[in-house]
């Protein structure tokens, strides 16, 4: 997590953060912040997210201390995650958009034409010369590229440890005597074990080895199954150069027969297709099911509660599975947004903007930014950070949204957890970087399926459903195939995704 680094975090505010925010820009250290403090504060006026009940006030702590450390005046719209796309919407129609601006999709029709229309700077050019900003993972820029460029400030994330993978009961494991599994069939065994052997220990047969949900028009925490068998991450597949949808691929039909299996056999959740969230977790902390899929961070999380009654129980995150088309393991697309800066802006302030996200790009800015100031919203021990009373009474935290995150190991860490669970799940993170494929159709679009698309994926999503439940035969899934393979506005949709998908290539 961020805590290895606050040596370093420290040793910068030692130096001085002044000289840090001075030094983010291309011309090097510069005169520090002498001379800025020359001109006064610069004011930077933006819309961003927040996540929590209220926004941050005025004097909020960490925005002073932002401020402080960066010679600005922090001008902050605030919008709840809630209407955040609602609000996008409307700034972006006005045309009166601030001097920077979250924006959540960066695909969007309404962003991708007025992007093409020049109502955002071109970053491209500038963002070599920001060592921090720079030094982002070339995926999290190519994922938020529109036609190859960069018109917004990446909100990154890391590439490893999100999206629906399995994590498994690895106390009933070692219960049964059983290895974590790393091939379909051995993940089948491992489901029926724990249904079957009573790897709770009480003597009943109430547990079933794999439980989670679906949506009205996806997968849900199922689609890892479709996603090992297809040897991709998501809907599309890359061949020859070209995307071919999965509904078409052998593999989701073999994962339709698996799950039938599974399912008959009474080793998944039986109704799995009401479940909610909450209710998946739940039933692996009262005992109920051993393995659910989720990003990596709810290992420690759940593992945290049932340790207040049991002290052997251990959620692990798998590394991998591994399919006819090989080891699968998804890779997040590294960016969750970014911060376009509109045109209307002159460049020497885009610059200065460019400067400040650079700043927050730094270790003391991120550490600010998530955590607060140190020995007053935090404490650090053994690598672990431990947030304090008082960072609850100061709403510490919400500025993560405004700077990015800099840690590959960040979704390996959960507030409170013990060094050798952290390590381990690190370990996780750099086999899964081995492995983990991303999707090849992030951001790509349709102007048909924008109309007509989520009508597909519902029906394609019910009959699924149905196949697993046993109320449709197999063969109910060829048919579908055969008419959407017939069906020219299917077809469309495919067309114009390989469009999008070879004008991004350059081709």
């Amino acid at each position: 997590m961020a805590a290895k680094r606050l040596g370093t975090a420290v040793m910068a505010s030692v130096i001085g953060s002044a000289m840090l925010f001075a030094g983010c820009a291309k011309d090097g250290p510069q005169a520090g912040k002498a001379a800025e403090a020359d001109k006064g504060p610069t004011e930077i006026n933006m819309m961003t997210v927040f996540f929590t009940p209220e926004p941050p006030s005025d004097d909020d702590v960490t925005k002073k201390e932002i401020e402080k450390n960066t010679n600005t005046k922090l001008n902050i719209s605030w919008v709840s995650s809630n209407n955040y796309d609602d609000k996008t919407n409307v700034t972006l129609a006005s045309g009166d958009i601030p001097e920077m601006m979250l924006v959540l999709d960066p695909y969007s029709p309404q962003v991708k034409m007025m992007a093409s229309q020049g109502a955002f700077w071109d970053l491209t050019p500038y963002i070599k010369d920001y060592k921090n900003l720079s030094a982002f993972p070339a995926q999290s820029w190519k994922n938020t590229a529109i036609n190859g460029k960069n018109y917004g400030i990446v909100r990154v994330r890391p590439l490893e440890g999100s999206g629906n993978f399995p994590l498994i009961r690895k106390d009933w494991l070692d219960k049964l005597g059983m290895q974590a599994p790393v091939t379909m069939d051995q993940m089948y065994e491992v489901m029926k074990a724990f249904t079957e052997k009573d790897p709770d220990g009480n003597g009943k047969k109430d547990t079933v080895g794999f439980t989670g949900l679906v949506s009205s028009d996806g997968m849900g925490s199922f689609v890892w199954v479709e996603n090992v068998m297809n040897g991709t991450n998501g809907r599309w597949k890359e061949k020859d150069g070209k995307l071919v949808d999965t509904v078409f691929e052998p593999g989701t039909r073999e994962s339709l027969v698996w799950l039938n299996k599974a399912y008959k056999e009474g080793i998944i959740a039986p109704d799995f297709p009401t479940l909610k969230t909450s209710q998946v977790r739940e039933m692996i902390t009262t005992n109920k099911a051993g393995i659910f899929a989720d990003a990596m961070k709810p290992s420690w999380l759940l593992t945290g509660q049932m340790r207040k009654t049991n002290p052997q129980a251990d959620i692990l995150p798998l590394t991998y599975l591994e399919g006819t088309a090989g080891k699968f393991v998804p890779k997040d697309s590294g960016a969750y947004g970014m911060y376009v800066i509109p045109k209307s802006v002159p460049e020497a302030k885009m610059k200065k903007l460019l400067q400040f996200m650079d700043y927050g790009a730094t270790e003391e800015g991120w550490m600010l930014a998530s955590y607060g100031l140190k020995d007053v919203h935090y404490t650090e021990k053994d690598g672990v950070i431990a947030p304090t009373e008082q960072a609850v009474k100061d709403n510490v935290g919400v500025f993560v949204h405004l700077f990015a995150n800099l840690d590959k190991y960040e979704r390996a860490y959960q507030t409170g957890i013990p060094a050798d669970f952290l390590n381990r799940n690190k370990q996780i993170v750099d086999e899964r970087s081995k492995y983990s494929i991303p999707a090849p159709a992030v951001g790509l679009n349709s102007d048909t399926y924008i109309k007509a698309g989520k009508d597909y994926d519902k029906k394609i999503q019910d009959l699924k459903v149905k196949i697993i439940l046993g109320r449709e035969p197999i063969t109910a899934w060829d048919d579908m195939v055969g008419k959407l393979k017939a069906d020219a506005q299917y077809q469309q949709i495919i067309t114009e995704i390989n469009g999008d998908y070879a004008q991004r290539k350059g081709k």
